[in-house]
């Protein structure tokens, strides 16, 4: 038998200085992929320079339309049974694509099959990483509690199941992946295995590390969720642990963005513009922080220590709406 097609698909937005090693990680695969497309989302950079240098990578371009259209742009011009989307700025281990072809064929009902990953830091050195517990259960009571598809190139999704569903969201962009695995989920299987198939990276210059933009998208996408939450009575409970999670995740980031901002000059939009986001998706979070910069002795704590670590140390529960 032949082995399955893959198709790997790379969006970029002014990510040329990462693209190189993008495109080796999937050209240094065991199983080397069917076609490799990279979508040039209206960068202004050498992403299509860089592209073009590879003759086994195909380069479509569009104006920038954002992180979930290049997605669905690269999706439309793939024709693998399989695919797998790539960010431009993280890399895919060497045997990634086998290990997800192999994690399919063997559970031939699942939509899509997900890994793990190791954090690496703008310079590609590999960072300390936990990865999340194994999904035991419900997948989908499972990922309304956290999104432990920590990013896209985890995972392998089989196109003649997921393909009708296999559109990102542009409305919820930053989250838009998570949207996805959720909208996938509540009509077929997944799976996950322990096989380290890609390298994440985190750089101040990435999508996830923008709090306002993805406390708002992760937000939302949990409150689409809310229609589906009356099939079983856990879902209800996910949910509300999720959306607490999510809002202490970002929202204590925002607080502590917002204080370095009120110390700038003539910085004063921006606060505005973190304090309506705050008001917005994380309402209780924010009136605790500013009760405690109006009531006496509010803004220290009382053994001298940092007021922001203490506010993140604080239970998850005691400090969401």
């Amino acid at each position: 038998m032949s082995s399955p097609t893959v198709s790997v698909v790379i969006p970029c937005f002014d990510q040329g200085h990462y693209l190189r090693e993008a495109l080796q990680s999937v050209l240094a695969q065991t199983l080397p992929p069917a076609e490799i497309v990279v979508v040039d989302d209206g960068s202004t950079d050498n992403t299509a320079a860089i592209a073009r240098e590879y003759s086994k990578v195909r380069c479509i371009h569009q104006r920038n339309r954002g992180l979930a259209s290049a997605r669905n742009a690269g999706a439309a011009h793939t024709t693998g049974e399989h695919i797998v989307f790539l960010d431009a700025d993280d890399r895919l281990k060497p045997d990634a694509l086998a290990i997800g072809v192999r994690e399919l064929v063997a559970h031939p009902a699942c939509a899509l099959v997900w890994g793990r990953c190791v954090r690496i830091d703008q310079d590609g050195r590999e960072l300390p990483t936990v990865p999340p517990p194994p999904v035991v259960g419900d997948a989908f009571e499972a990922l309304l509690r956290n999104n432990f598809i920590w990013t896209p190139a985890v995972a392998m999704f089989r196109r003649s199941v997921c393909g009708p569903l296999l559109r990102f969201n542009p409305a919820v962009d930053a989250a838009a992946d998570y949207e996805l695995y959720l909208r996938i989920v509540r009509h077929f299987p997944i799976h996950g295995h322990a096989g380290v198939v890609a390298e994440y990276r985190l750089h101040g210059a990435s999508m996830s590390s923008n709090a306002s933009l993805m406390l708002s998208s992760t937000m939302d996408v949990l409150r689409a969720q809310q229609p589906y939450l009356a099939r079983h009575r856990a879902y209800a409970r996910a949910h509300d642990q999720g959306r607490r999670t999510w809002q202490f995740h970002y929202g204590e980031q925002l607080l502590r963005q917002m204080e370095q901002q009120a110390h700038g000059r003539r910085r004063w939009r921006e606060v505005a513009a973190t304090i309506a986001v705050l008001a917005r998706y994380y309402p209780r979070g924010l009136a605790r922080h500013l009760a405690r910069r109006v009531l006496p002795g509010g803004d220290r704590p009382a053994d001298g220590g940092n007021a922001a670590t203490k506010r993140v140390a604080q239970p998850e529960s005691d400090l969401v709406s």
